[in-house]
């Protein structure tokens, strides 16, 4: 390899090495932020504390602009909210539309209703970040309406359709800390309050073929249930 060869190798390398640890870095920082809002939900929310700690896989960034601590926050606190009351977590999040706006912004004008979206996204999802002022209400007794449209519109486009709970698995030790987790050794469904305790719990087992009295009257088999 010529020194020329080497030189540029040796670049390149470097380059990769500091992208690595700048992405790095950026993961565990946003780790870190995912972790403490868990734990104000928790504060928050205590009887929902176990299943607030095994939320964090939908705290997973979605868009580029949810990289900015006070976005990345307001997002996992609105998913961890709609975690607490039993909501759908597959919809678009108020900070996620307002990274949606903020882009489309970038490549045209936005249109008033859209502009008026904007700024009603932006209240919701950051209410300490004043940016608009009041603007946005002369939006809402304007064209309330289109905007409720719109927004109905994007939080279904925005829609992750896993990013949602499933079946919850605890070895009873969370940050390597023996715990009192409800969730562990059972792998209960990621069900509000104790739903998926009593789900698993209260299944019917099933009578063995040969223990079933005979009856000379076959009844048609009846169809899987719907939920």
């Amino acid at each position: 390899m010529t020194t020329t060869a080497a030189t540029a190798t040796i670049a390149t390398l470097s380059d990769i090495l500091k992208v690595t640890t700048s992405e790095l870095d950026s993961a565990l920082q946003q780790m870190g932020w995912a972790e403490e809002e868990i734990a104000a939900a928790a504060e928050r929310h205590p009887a929902a504390a176990d299943t607030l700690f095994h939320s964090w896989p939908l705290l997973k960034p979605t868009r580029v602009l949810i990289s900015t601590e006070f976005v990345y926050r307001a997002h996992c606190r609105e998913l961890l909210d709609r975690v607490t009351a039993g909501q759908d977590t597959r919809p678009g999040t108020a900070a996620e539309a307002c990274c949606a706006c903020c882009h489309a912004s970038l490549i045209a004008p936005l249109t008033s209703y859209a502009a008026g979206l904007y700024l009603r996204t932006w209240a919701k999802a950051f209410p300490d970040q004043v940016m608009f002022a009041d603007m946005h209400k002369h939006h809402e007794e304007l064209e309330g309406r289109s905007i409720d449209d719109l927004a109905t519109g994007l939080r279904r486009k925005l829609t992750i359709e896993d990013r949602k709970l499933g079946t919850i698995e605890c070895s009873g030790r969370h940050h390597g800390e023996p715990v009192q987790c409800r969730y562990a050794g059972l792998g209960l469904s990621g069900l509000p309050g104790d739903a998926g305790r009593r789900r698993s719990m209260t299944a019917r087992p099933t009578t063995p073929a040969a223990a079933r009295p005979s009856t000379t009257k076959q009844r048609p088999p009846l169809p899987d249930p719907l939920f």
